[in-house]
This record gives structure tokens, sequence and C-alpha cells, in this order.
């Protein structure tokens, strides 16, 4: 009998499922279905990819949920960085904060075909020390890394063609190499041109080795209402046409949530399953952001000023290391500044240009940082509302002061820190929220997972996303999950492979 997998949701995480269960099994049937429209062909394609920006803006635009009619973006520009320091829109606001919490003001998603990989800044790097999570095998992780690196993709750029990347890499490093801390190119999801340029990963590299067939169907502008069961088992979901209102409730054998780390617990709550670490643990990596006017002695000059520049085409990565470094870096040049200057500054105009530069922190994951959702007072789709408790400590506040010391180094040897600058962002600017469905060694009421992603006492459902990441992370998460996928998935098909299909699912 065929076996239908449903998945919710078509970002990296959802796409990696699809592709690898088609991979691993040919008696299947996987349908993914995704609440927003298709915003880029082929489906899942990064928005920078588009080469005219009237497309790409449109791209964004689409994809910013229930603010797309008004133009309204969830993030205003030049505020969030995604993991790194590069301001876009192609978002739109959730949740708010709990009473008696500053909770999270910049806490956003994408809504569109591909999720967050059709807008993400393609940094890729790996997790190290205590960012691992420590019940997984070493040598097994290692190599499901290596395989995630693959599917998306993973370039690791050495500046050829881009002198001034090349000498803020040397002097960043010079600074750092008597303390032992690395500093080198950060590896990037994109593939090579042979102009030089890169062609920038979204969800359709993994979409890619999706089999064209009838075995793979994916259903945008479709919105999974609420997850069914049958005892403790979930046997399907009720999805919405969001374009006719029509709902239907569709069988599988197996359901996966990739909805984000926000909406995927929103969607078990609805359902009825709240397991007690539902929401919470929540973390992100809190941002320390500055922007820094580079000395005129320092770079080359441009062989062509007026020629266009990426600057996520060259980012300098400045490593994590649990006793010298505890934190990600990511710096990265551009001729103009990414922060606005008012008139008469005098840091307009910077001849040598401008590097962004971004200290992301550890966020200790705690219960008290949380989720809470209110039926009495849905989101825009019916489901039950998001609220967001959440708090940086002292002991982030510790890991920032510490940052502090490491980025004014980094600004120093390369010029001098435009006027309030540095700053910390807002909660959520980093777009990487994490914990909140977290993955744990044993049903302890810590973690809503198991290390294969199942839902504790719910058979039939399996998670994706970054809210499985139980750890204090501070870099770019995307590379783990997708990691996490790739386990889950296959275990998923493994057990598929020896049950027989859930009765009606195969007909209909």
């Amino acid at each position: 009998m065929t076996a239908r997998i449903l998945i919710v949701g078509s970002g990296p995480t959802g796409a990696t499922h699809a592709r690898v269960l088609l991979e691993q099994l040919t008696d299947v049937s996987v349908l993914v279905v995704e609440a927003g429209p298709l915003v880029s062909r082929p489906a899942g394609t990064n928005v920078k990819n588009i080469p005219d920006p009237e497309e790409q803006a449109a791209a964004r635009l689409a994809s910013q949920g229930p603010s797309s009619e008004s133009g309204v973006s969830g993030i205003p520009g030049g505020v969030v960085v995604e993991g790194t320091i590069t301001a876009r829109q192609g978002t739109h606001l959730i949740g708010r904060a709990a009473d008696g919490s500053p909770g999270m003001p910049a806490a956003a998603g994408a809504t569109c075909v591909g999720g967050q990989g059709v807008h993400w800044t393609c940094a890729t790097p790996r997790p190290v020390g205590s960012e691992r999570i420590p019940f997984l095998d070493a040598a097994e992780w290692e190599e499901l890394v290596t395989e995630a690196e693959g599917l998306l993709h993973v370039h690791r750029p050495d500046f050829a063609g881009s002198p001034q990347a090349t000498a803020i890499l040397e002097t960043v490093r010079a600074e750092f190499a008597p303390d032992g801390i690395t500093v080198r190119p950060l590896p990037v999801a994109a593939d090579p041109r042979p102009d030089g340029s890169l062609r920038w990963s979204g969800t359709d590299v993994v979409l890619d080795g999706v089999p064209d067939d009838e075995r793979f169907t994916l259903r945008p502008e479709t919105l999974c209402v609420r997850l069914v069961r049958e005892g403790d088992r979930v046997v399907g979901a009720v999805l919405r046409d969001l374009r006719t209102g029509e709902e239907e409730e569709v069988r599988a054998d197996a359901v996966v949530v990739a909805a984000d780390a926000l909406r995927t617990p929103q969607l078990l709550w609805a359902s009825g399953i709240r397991p007690a670490a539902l929401g919470r643990y929540l973390t992100e990596h809190p941002l320390l952001f500055g922007v820094v006017a580079v000395r005129p002695d320092l770079l080359p000059e441009r062989e062509d000023p007026t020629a266009p520049v990426d600057p996520i085409r060259a980012i300098v990565s400045v490593g994590f290391d649990e006793e010298r470094h505890p934190y990600h870096a990511q710096l990265m040049w551009n001729p103009v500044s990414p922060a606005p200057l008012p008139e008469g500054s005098r840091f307009r105009d910077n001849p040598a240009g401008y590097v962004g530069m971004g200290w992301g922190i550890r966020k200790w994951p705690r219960p008290e940082d949380r989720l809470t959702f209110e039926d009495d007072r849905p989101d825009e789709h019916g489901l039950p509302g998001i609220r967001i408790a959440y708090e940086l400590t002292e002991r982030e506040e510790a890991e920032f002061a510490r940052a502090r010391v490491h980025q004014a180094r980094a600004a120093a040897a390369l010029g001098e820190f435009l006027d309030g600058m540095p700053k910390v962002m807002p909660a959520g600017s980093s777009l990487h929220y994490m914990g909140t469905v977290r993955m744990g060694p044993a049903d302890d009421g810590t973690s809503v997972c198991d290390p294969l992603s199942r839902v504790w006492g719910v058979p039939g459902l399996v998670l994706a996303g970054n809210g499985l990441i139980p750890t204090a992370n501070s870099c770019n998460p995307t590379l783990t999950s997708v990691a996490l996928a790739i386990r889950a998935a296959r275990a998923l098909a493994a057990d598929l492979a020896d049950v027989p299909a859930v009765a009606g699912a195969a007909s209909e």
C-alpha cells in the first residue's frame, strides 16, 4: 500500500523531509502544504537571484502574510539582520508581548513557498562546542552536517575578486590571532557562477532533488487548521484553501510539521497537543550590531566605483570558541552605509566605505521564556493568538559586556563606529527562534520530541525546524535544522517501510 505523508510548511526543513522520504521510499505519496503563495520560480528560489529590483520587491511583499496588501513590512528596513547584519523585508510580525514582559518586538516570519529559505542570507556556520546537541552521537552528527551542507550547496569562498573583503579579513585576523581566535571567510549556501558572482541557495536547491512525478504535490495558499487524532495517534489534518475558504480533512500515515518555531507550537496547541514544554525554552541569538566607517588608508580602491556590490558575497566570520570567544560574529563591507546617516554627519560618503558587524551571543534556555496561546483572541486565521514572554537575564547581559570588548577591538582595527553604535538589536531581530518544540533525550517534561524529532506520546507526528534546537546557540541554525531533518526523515522512512498504511489514507 502507498504510504501518504503530509508535510506542513515548505521551508528548508519541510523540503528536506520531502526529498529524503521520496529518495528512501518508492511507494509513498508526499503532500506539502504552505499557507503562503508562490513568490519565485522555480518554487523556493532565493529572491536575491531575481535580477529585476521591482520583481524582488514584489516577491518580498507577497511573503508578508496578512500585511501584504497594505504594503507594511513586518520589520522596518534598517532594523533587522537575518542572523547577520543585512536589513531586508519579506517578513511580518508574529505575536504580542505577554503581560509583564518586554516580549519579542521584532519576532517575525515569512509566509510563502520556500519559507524563510526564500529570504535568508545563506550563512551556514557549523555549530561548535556547547552549541551542538549533546545527546546525539558526535560521529553521526558530523556526517549529517556534511550532508546538510551538500543539500544546501554550501560554498566556502576565498574572497577572490573582493580585495576589500580580503583586507578586512587580514586586519581582523591579525587583531585576534594572538588570542587564538579563528577568523575566516564565512561559509555560505550558494553556487559560484562563471562570472564570479554567486547564485544564492533557496529552498529550491533542496526541492530540486524531489522527483517530478505524481508522488509529490506542493499546495500553496493552504493553511493547516488542525491536526486530526484517533486516540493518541495523529492520522491527518484539516486543511483550508485560503483562496476559497473551503476546508477538507486529509488522512495521512504521518504528519511532519515544519511551520517555524512560532507557528509549529501554535498548531499543536490548536490541535489539543499540549505537552508541558510546548512553547517554552524560547531562545534566539541576541545581536550586538554596529557600523564602522573604515579608515581611508586600510582598503584598496575599487577598480570601478560605480559597479554594484553584494555585501553578503564576502562575509568575514569570527568563530565561536567556548573559552576565548563564546559567540559568532559576522562582518561585511559595503561602500554605502547600511545604517542611515543624518545630514552633516562626518561619516557620510566615507571614501573607504563601511563595515557592518554583528556579534550574536547565546541566550540560555529557560522555561520562563515562552509562547502562550489565547484561544479567545485568535489570529487572522482563527488560530490561537500568540503571546511571547521573553527577557534577557544577568547571564546574557554579562555575555553582551564581554562581546562588546571583542567588537570594540575589531572596530578600532578597522576604523571608527558611527555615532550611537554599537547597539543591542530589538529582541527577535535574529529571526532565528529556537527551543519552542525542543528535542530531548527523555520524556521528562522538559522537551517536546525525542532525538528522532517524534513528539513524545503522539505517534504519527514528527516535527522539523529551528524550534527543535535545545541548546544555547549563537550561530545561524539552518544547517543544524536541516541536519536534524535528514535524520528524522530517514527514521520516518524506516518506520513506514515496516508499518501498514493508516486505514483509509492510501485510498483517498
